[in-house]
C-alpha cells in the first residue's frame, strides 16, 4: 500500500472592431435583451454577487450546460477554449499540465474551488495541476482576466479562476452516467442532490472514476515511443448549504482526487519510460458560518480552508520520490451595503502553507496575514466604479500593499459597455523556489530571491446588438512583472535554479469574442487571442501561442431532444525549448452529440481530434490521435 492508503484537486480584432462602430440602430433594447443571457452573476470580481455589466473586469463564464454540450470530462479541455488562455501537457491524460492566462505561467494564476485556494506548495512553483480535475460535479467556472491580487492574494497577477460546483435544491434526485472509447477509456459516475425544507439550502454529492491505457507521453509519432500511459482517477466532489435561522446559515464543500498517473521522464525520440510514475492524492475543503440579517446593512462569513497535494514517485517498483503540500486558510469578511450602488467589502486573512519532500523531510513553512477592503459604487446612472487597497504581512519578506481600480460604463441607448481596470501585484517567492531540494540536489532552491512586483492594466469594449443575439467583445491588456522568478539553472551544479530576471518581463495583447445566437436552436461562439509575452531580455516565453482562435457551434432539434457540438481550437506560432523550437500550429476539432431517447436517458458519442492533427503542445510529447467515445445519462 502507498501512503496514500492511510493518509487520508473566430473574431478577429479588425472584425470585432468593425463590429462595434455598426449603426446603433442594430444595438439592443434593453427592454428586449435577454437578462439571463447578458446578465449572469458573478463572485469572483468582487466577492459580492455582480451582474457583469456592473464590472470593470474581463471576465468569461463558463456554464455547466456549455460544458455538457461539449461533452468536455476535463476541466483542462473546458479551458483551452476560453479567451486568453492557453494549456500545454506533458503528454496523455493525468500528465503534469500547464494552464497560462494571458502568456504567463501558472504560477500567476490564482485558483479557487468553492473558494478554497488550492495552489500546491510543494510544487517547483505555486501551481494547481488542472491535470487531475475532472468536470464532474461543476456547476460554473468563472474566469476573471487581469490582476486581482487585492481580494485573492499575490497568486492572482494574471487572473484568476473560480469553480463553483453544483448546488443542490429542490426535491432529492440525481443521475448515473458511463462512457467507454479509445485506449481502453471507462468512465462511470453520477450524483445526489436535493434540497431541504422551506428553501433552507441544499446539499449536493458528485463522484467520478475514469480509467484508461492511455498513449504514450513521449510523442508516440516518433520512434521507440509505443508504451502506454496507465492513467486511473476517483474524484468527488460535495456541497452543503443550511439556514439555521433568519440570519445565521453554514455552508461546506470538499473536493478529493486520488489515482495513478504515469509519464514519460523525457520527450523526444526513445523517450519511453515503463513503470514511471506517481500516485497522486488531492483533497480540499472549507466550512464557513454566514451572517446576513434580514433589514440590516451588514453581512458577513467566517471560515477555515484546508488543501493538500501528494505525489509519491515511482519507477521500477520503487519509490523515487515524494511531495506533500498543505495550506490551512483562516478568513472573515464582511460587507456594508448601504444601498445597490454602494458597497463596501472588508476582510482579513491567515494563509498558512507549507510542504516535505523526500529530499527535505523536514520540509519548510511561512504564514501571511493580509487585510483587505474594497468599495464598489455607482456616483452617477449606468457608471460603476470599485477601488480596493490590501496589505500582506509576509513572514519572510514583510509587508507590502497592492491597489487596484475599475470601471464600467453602460450606453442604453447603442447597447455598449466601456471597461477598464488597473492594479498591482505582488507575489513572494513559493517554499520550492526558495528552499527546494530534489533528486540530490540540495541547489534547487535560491533563499537570495526578491519578491515579484507587477503593474497590470486593459481596457474593453462590449456591444449588443440585434436585440441581444449578437455580443461582441474586445480588451487590450498588459502586465509587466519586475523581478520575475525563473527556473533556468544548471541541475547539479553549485549554482542555484531559481533566479530573478532583472528588469521588468511583459505580457500584452488583445482578447476578442463573438457570441451569436444565429437562431433560437444555433448558437456560434468565435474567440481570438493574440499575445506576445517576453521577459526582461526580450526572449518570448515558451509555450504561449501567438494566436490562439476557438469557434464552437452549437446546434439544437428533433424538439430539443438532439444536440450537436462542433468546436475548432487553432494555436498558431507557439515556441518552446527556450525558444528555439517551433511547434506545429494544429487544428483540433472536436464533434459531439447527444440525443435523448427517453425523458431521463441521454445517449452520447463524440470524437475528440477528428482530422487526426499530429501535434505537440510541450516539445517532444505527444497527444492524443483521433479518439472515439460513447455513453449514457440517466437521471432519477
Amino acid at each position: 500500500m502507498n501512503r496514500f492508503g492511510h493518509r487520508q484537486g473566430l473574431c478577429y480584432a479588425g472584425v470585432c472592431a468593425f463590429l462595434f462602430s455598426i449603426n446603433s440602430s442594430f444595438a439592443a433594447d434593453p427592454a428586449e435583451t435577454s437578462v439571463a443571457r447578458l446578465d449572469p452573476l458573478v463572485v469572483t470580481s468582487t466577492r459580492i454577487p455582480t451582474e457583469i455589466e456592473r464590472t470593470g473586469s474581463s471576465i468569461t463564464v463558463i456554464t455547466e450546460e456549455e460544458i455538457e454540450n461539449r461533452q468536455n470530462r476535463e476541466v483542462l479541455q473546458v479551458l483551452e477554449t476560453s479567451p486568453g488562455l492557453s494549456v500545454s501537457q506533458f503528454g496523455a491524460r493525468g500528465t503534469s499540465s500547464t494552464v497560462r492566462m494571458r502568456g504567463l505561467p501558472g504560477q500567476y494564476t490564482a485558483v479557487l474551488i468553492d473558494g478554497v485556494d488550492v495552489s500546491d506548495p510543494s510544487g517547483r512553483q505555486s501551481v494547481f495541476d488542472f491535470s487531475q480535475l475532472q468536470a464532474v460535479g461543476i456547476e460554473r467556472i468563472e474566469i476573471m482576466r487581469g490582476s486581482q491580487s487585492v481580494l485573492y492574494g499575490g497568486e492572482a497577477v494574471a487572473g484568476t479562476i473560480n469553480i463553483a460546483t453544483r448546488r443542490g435544491e429542490g426535491p432529492v434526485g440525481g443521475s448515473v452516467f458511463a462512457e467507454f472509447g479509445s485506449y481502453n477509456t471507462y468512465m462511470g459516475g453520477g450524483n445526489v442532490q436535493g434540497g431541504f425544507e422551506g428553501g433552507r439550502g441544499g446539499f449536493n454529492i458528485s463522484a467520478q472514476y475514469l480509467d484508461t491505457d492511455g498513449f504514450s507521453a513521449a510523442d508516440e509519432n516518433l520512434p521507440g515511443n509505443d508504451e502506454g500511459e496507465y492513467y486511473d482517477n476517483l474524484s468527488s466532489v460535495g456541497r452543503f448549504d443550511y439556514a439555521l435561522n433568519e440570519a445565521l446559515g453554514i455552508k461546506a464543500n470538499y473536493r478529493y482526487a486520488k489515482g495513478t498517473a504515469s509519464f514519460d521522464a523525457a520527450g523526444g525520440p526513445n523517450g519511453d519510460d515503463p513503470d514511471r510514475g506517481d500516485d497522486f492524492l488531492q483533497y480540499s475543503g472549507r466550512g464557513a458560518v454566514t451572517f446576513a440579517p434580514e433589514g440590516s446593512i451588514f453581512s458577513g462569513e467566517a471560515g477555515v480552508a484546508y488543501s493538500y497535494s501528494g505525489r509519491d514517485g515511482f519507477d521500477d517498483g520503487a519509490q523515487s520520490y515524494y511531495y506533500d503540500g498543505q495550506r490551512v486558510t483562516f478568513d472573515a469578511q464582511g460587507t456594508l451595503t448601504f444601498d445597490p450602488d454602494n458597497i463596501l467589502l472588508f476582510g482579513v486573512e491567515r494563509d498558512e502553507e507549507g510542504y516535505e519532500t523526500d529530499g527535505d523531510p523536514d520540509g519548510q513553512d511561512v504564514w501571511t496575514n493580509s487585510y483587505f477592503a474594497m468599495y464598489q459604487f455607482s456616483p452617477v446612472q449606468n457608471l460603476f466604479l470599485s477601488a480596493g487597497a490590501r496589505i500582506d504581512d509576509h513572514e519572510t519578506f514583510g509587508v507590502y500593499d497592492t491597489y487596484r481600480g475599475t470601471a464600467a460604463y453602460r450606453f442604453d441607448e447603442t447597447g455598449t459597455t466601456v471597461r477598464a481596470s488597473a492594479s498591482t501585484g505582488f507575489r513572494a517567492p513559493n517554499l520550492f523556489e526558495l528552499f527546494g531540494i530534489c533528486c540530490g540536489d540540495p541547489n534547487l532552491g535560491n533563499p537570495a530571491l526578491d519578491p515579484e512586483e507587477s503593474e497590470s492594466w486593459d481596457v474593453g469594449i462590449e456591444q449588443i446588438l440585434f436585440g441581444g443575439d449578437l455580443i461582441a467583445d474586445i480588451a487590450y491588456f498588459n502586465i509587466d512583472v519586475d523581478n520575475a522568478i525563473i527556473y533556468g539553472g544548471a541541475f547539479g551544479t553549485p549554482d542555484p535554479n531559481y533566479f530573478n530576471v532583472p528588469g521588468t518581463s511583459r505580457s500584452r495583447g488583445v482578447e476578442t469574442s463573438l457570441d451569436w445566437m444565429a437562431m433560437d436552436a444555433l448558437n456560434i461562439t468565435a474567440v481570438y487571442t493574440w499575445n506576445v509575452v517576453q521577459n526582461a531580455e526580450g526572449t518570448r516565453y515558451d509555450n504561449a501561442p501567438r494566436h490562439i482562435v476557438n469557434l464552437n457551434a452549437n446546434h439544437t432539434f428533433l424538439d430539443d431532444r438532439a444536440n450537436v457540438n462542433l468546436n475548432v481550437l487553432h494555436r498558431i506560432g507557439t515556441r518552446d525549448s527556450g525558444n528555439t523550437v517551433q511547434l506545429d500550429d494544429p487544428f483540433v476539432v472536436t464533434l459531439a452529440g447527444k440525443y435523448s431517447l427517453l425523458e431521463n436517458l441521454d445517449l452520447m458519442a463524440r470524437v475528440e481530434n477528428l482530422l487526426d492533427d499530429q501535434y505537440q503542445t510541450e516539445y517532444g510529447y505527444g497527444t492524443s490521435d483521433r479518439a472515439f467515445y460513447a455513453g449514457f445519462t440517466y437521471r432519477f
